[in-house]
């Protein structure tokens, strides 16, 4: 058994390289829903041509860690660096409820940076990005290498790349539904897409609306079928107030039940019946509202 990363031979039955520690054996090919982003950087041949290879190395080193480095911060990983091009995965091997979203201020992240960038390089660069969510087949080539992504969703993602304006960042339809509510955009249109018949319904991301982890306010309707919760949180709070001792409500439960909404109620209850300051905080696992 040869090892794919670095050509060095390995026992039969080994699991992981003993040379450089890559898994031997590829997983099974999986369906996920991932959010693919792809960047490309725009004026690198200008800037080729007036630096000296050494030297556009390392600004070309310096600035793509820095973008790289905007990437993990929200959680994605890395597929692969080509050139002056990143493609990057939300969702694949580690999946979040909120991929499309993160994938979105990522790249919107990566435009200021680069704009920042821009001028320490001392010259235009600017990035097309493209963004597209939908099914696609993870796993690894027979003919060896990293795990990687295959689907039409990849496809439509890289040319929504190359469509895009210098500094603009670009969304396929189900991202663009997945986010409306926490990024502004702006409608681009149906675009022909190169290589497929059907046009692409695209937007242009311009910034985001609300921190992460945070929602806009849905008009309510009552509260129905939480009244013995409610009654326990109700009864903590009220012991809180008569004892002056703090007391800690954790609220466990599946995504959609009614826990936002609980927390939401007992806080009003707090602030109409005992005139309490309300605060709310959130802790979300990137960003810069990270605490983790």
């Amino acid at each position: 058994m040869i090892c794919s990363s670095c050509g060095t031979p390995a026992p039969e039955g080994a699991r992981f390289c003993g040379s450089c520690g890559q898994p031997l054996r590829a997983g099974a090919d999986e369906r996920r829903v991932v959010t693919v982003l792809f960047a490309d950087l725009v004026g690198f041949t200008g800037l080729s041509e007036a630096r000296d290879p050494e030297e556009l190395k390392l600004l070309i080193d310096g600035c793509f860690e820095t973008l790289v480095r905007d990437i993990t911060n929200f959680g994605g990983r890395v597929d692969k660096i080509v050139g002056d091009a990143i493609v990057a995965l939300f969702g694949a091997p580690v999946a979040h409820e909120d991929d499309p979203e993160r994938a979105v201020r990522a790249a919107l992240r990566m435009q200021e940076t680069l704009a920042t960038r821009s001028a320490e390089l001392g010259a235009p660069v600017r990035m097309r990005i493209g963004v597209n969510t939908g099914e696609v087949l993870v796993g690894a080539l027979r003919a060896g290498g990293d795990t990687t992504v295959m689907g039409d969703v990849v496809n439509i993602a890289s040319r929504l790349q190359t469509i895009a304006a210098p500094g603009q960042v670009l969304v396929g339809p189900t991202t663009h539904a997945a986010t409306a509510g926490v990024i502004a955009y702006e409608p681009l249109g149906a675009v022909a897409v190169r290589g497929r018949e059907e046009v692409v319904d695209a937007w242009v991301a311009t910034a985001a609306l609300l921190q992460p982890g945070a929602r806009r306010r849905r008009a309510r309707g009552p509260l129905v079928g939480r009244e013995r919760e409610l009654g326990l949180a109700d009864h903590a709070l009220a012991s809180s107030i008569t004892h002056r001792r703090a007391q800690l409500i954790v609220l466990l439960g599946e995504a959609g039940v009614g826990k936002s909404r609980l927390a939401a109620e007992l806080a009003s209850l707090a602030a109409e019946r005992h005139e309490a300051l309300v605060l709310e905080g959130r802790c979300v696992p990137y960003g810069e509202a990270n605490v983790w």
